[in-house]
């Protein structure tokens, strides 16, 4: 499964990556987000871990993320190396007239569902992944 979305930000790209790569912000603008910091303090970068609580379908998950790039204020990536449902998002940031054009892709495995149900999964993940990014957008405008 594979979403991916452009949305343009009227904030330059350091104030955009900063907001971003603050992991302590995922519950503002992340729908099911319920806590997320970085593994034993410190400072984002690669190579650091993050501890993620969401609900999700009725349930609350717990998942540890890696970064996998950290190139400010160009690129942020992130992994999942454990939890429900192994995936990436990979996030690119590029100056614009305007502010920024952020650039996001997200994969995931949908493992066992059916088609029909993996399909549907795969729909409503676009949707809430266009939802919490124009939630983002917003919040950074509106600041």
């Amino acid at each position: 499964m594979r979403a991916e979305l452009t949305v343009d930000i009227a904030r330059p790209p350091d104030e955009v990556f900063a907001y971003l790569t603050d992991v302590s912000n995922l519950p503002a603008w992340q729908a099911g987000v319920r806590s997320a910091q970085i593994v034993g303090g410190g400072e984002p970068g690669a190579g650091a871990r993050i501890a993620e609580s969401r609900h999700l379908l009725g349930r609350e998950f717990h998942t540890t993320l890696e970064i996998a790039d950290y190139e400010p204020p160009r690129l942020f990536a992130l992994r999942a190396l454990d939890g429900p449902v192994p995936f990436s998002v990979r996030h690119e940031l590029e100056p614009t007239e305007s502010g920024t054009r952020l650039r996001v892709t997200g994969e995931g495995d949908h493992g066992l569902l059916p088609g029909f149900a993996a399909g549907m999964v795969a729909r409503r993940v676009q949707k809430q992944f266009r939802t919490d990014f124009e939630r983002l957008k917003h919040l950074l405008e509106a600041s």
